[in-house]
């Protein structure tokens, strides 16, 4: 079996951290029990689907952790575009964003106002194909980032 050049282990590393943050305009989750798909740009920085005046609004709220579980396998890439020896720093940032993509679905908050009242609401979320290629390119990533320690490479 032919072994994988160290520099062509960080290479791949890089382009999947960069793949993963590109995840971020494709479909996240989806509304439980309807086809209302909502992508990762809605669910990270908000976004009202439905609007009826002054009666009322439905809308997904800013989500910081979202933000950081998009962002860090983006921050994860640079840093082993930049700094070549900061292999655990990076591995550690898309351990961490990996863990953040899985639990996107828990930091997700709908709000519903009504007449001025502002309501919380519980929806069940399903992962859509663009949370799961996240979260399973930041996954390997990490694998990846993983065995380069481990080699010390």
């Amino acid at each position: 079996m032919k072994k994988i050049p160290v520099k062509e282990l960080r290479i791949i590393s890089i382009i999947l951290g960069f793949a993963a943050t590109v995840m971020i305009v494709f479909p996240a989750l989806t509304a439980g029990g309807t086809d209302n798909t909502y992508t990762g740009l809605q669910v990270v920085f908000g976004h009202e689907f439905v609007s009826l005046g002054d009666f009322g609004s439905g809308q997904i709220r800013f989500s910081f952790l979202n933000m950081l579980a998009y962002l860090l396998p983006l921050g994860a890439a640079l840093v082993l575009l930049f700094y070549k020896a900061a292999s655990l720093i990076a591995t550690i940032m898309f351990a961490v964003a990996t863990v953040l993509l899985f639990l996107v679905t828990e930091f997700t908050v709908v709000a519903v106002t009504v007449l001025g009242n502002v309501n919380v609401v519980d929806v069940e979320w399903s992962y859509a194909i663009g949370l799961i290629f996240a979260a399973v390119l930041t996954a390997l990533a990490f694998v990846i980032g993983a065995f380069r320690i481990y080699k010390k490479v």
